[in-house]
């Protein structure tokens, strides 16, 4: 388990990290389970790091190692911090059903939330159709930097499958035909020669 679900929509959710500074990665592909089995299936959008609602956690003017030592042992001030991270639904299970498209229901609060193995991630990805609902999540993060991400982790999470990249950048080319700066930073941001 790397999170539990702490508010939910019709479009996603938002998990807390089960470790401080730990969130999954940006654009990876993460599981929430429902009666023992895969159900939901999401896209990381962004992560953030602060202080409980209303609270805040000063630290000395001149930060040094002996700081971070601090927050570690001290659970009073652990308690008061947390780590979050936002997921895009984009597919989920019925029976042995693979959807990708959003859910008729989001996962309910306090679900746990999953890292998919390799050959889940690998399974997911075969079809390219959920590429459509990572075109535009909602901010603080432009739409092809998040699909770039994904796509970098399925890369790799796939054994840097070169025959999958050149899918994914043809999927990608037909959904941002009419937006060609758009386009060409993602395919930049895929290269992996670069």
């Amino acid at each position: 388990m790397i999170g539990e679900i702490v508010e939910t929509t019709t479009l996603g959710f938002r998990a807390g990290s089960q470790e401080l500074h730990r969130p999954p990665a940006l654009g990876e592909l993460v599981k929430v389970r429902h009666q023992g089995r895969d159900h939901w299936y999401a896209v990381v959008l962004y992560s953030t790091t602060g202080a409980e609602a209303g609270r805040h956690v000063v630290r000395r003017a001149t930060p040094d190692v002996r700081d971070e030592a601090i927050y570690r042992e001290n659970p009073q001030l652990q308690r008061l911090l947390h780590t979050l991270f936002e997921a895009r639904l984009v597919g989920w299970r019925e029976e042995d059903r693979l959807w990708q498209t959003v859910p008729p229901l989001p996962p309910p609060l306090h679900y746990s939330v999953y890292s998919c193995t390799a050959e889940e991630v690998a399974d997911f990805s075969e079809r390219l159709h959920y590429f459509r609902l990572l075109v535009d999540p909602p901010p603080p993060l432009p739409a092809e930097q998040v699909l770039a991400a994904h796509i970098r982790h399925v890369y790799v999470r796939r054994g840097y499958d070169d025959e999958w990249l050149t899918r994914a950048a043809r999927e990608v080319a037909s959904l941002l035909k009419e937006d060609h700066a758009r386009l060409l930073s993602l395919l930049y941001a895929i290269d992996p020669e670069r």
